[in-house]
């Protein structure tokens, strides 16, 4: 059989879809041994943490519960996220984090996800007690808050408004706002 060269909308696709389908999917819609595609996507830098091993980077776990990767290392470092630390062949390190790990740290920490953010069956096996995370709305869940946040409570503050205003204004539970404002330094 003669080796054929890659095409650049061959490329295209893999990087377009590296993630999305299985390598077998793109083998056959390619018309390339599955050795070929895992062979070229190692070649062009590009993997597939869950496809390939069926864990999640940090990166891969924050998109998809729409969480900014920094918030998904903390959960690792502070709060019990379980995780394995690899370092791969360019020598950078990552967390991976194995799907049913997440549901189980999830499930104990509910308080700090918005499952509603979650796509259903992304992140799979997906337990049945997330649909029902999904559908209701915990009005005292954790949101981080950002550096705009807490500028815009600092100036609010200032300005005169009552801590209670500045909540509602936020839309942040007075509890937070006074916690964050204690936090900066500031005291009232």
């Amino acid at each position: 059989m003669k080796r054929r060269n890659w095409t650049d909308e061959e490329i295209d696709f893999l990087k377009d879809n590296v993630g999305k389908l299985k390598i077998t999917t793109m083998s056959k819609k390619l018309n390339r041994t599955e050795e070929s595609i895992k062979n070229k996507l190692k070649r062009l830098g590009i993997s597939n943490t869950k496809a390939q091993t069926g864990y999640l980077t940090t990166y891969e776990l924050a998109k998809l519960v729409q969480k900014d990767a920094t918030t998904v290392r903390a959960w690792i470092t502070k709060h019990g996220l379980q995780s394995t630390k690899k370092t791969t062949r360019c020598s950078r390190q990552f967390y991976f984090i194995h799907p049913e790990d997440f549901w189980k740290w999830a499930k104990d920490n509910r308080e700090k996800i918005d499952f509603s953010k979650i796509e259903p069956h992304t992140i799979i096996p997906e337990p049945s007690w997330v649909e029902k995370e999904r559908k209701y709305e915990n009005p005292t869940s954790y949101k981080v808050w950002s550096i705009k946040e807490e500028n815009q409570l600092k100036v609010l503050v200032m300005e005169g408004y009552t801590l209670n205003e500045v909540a509602n204004k936020l839309d942040r539970s007075l509890i937070s706002v006074k916690r964050k404002y204690s936090r900066l330094g500031a005291v009232r």
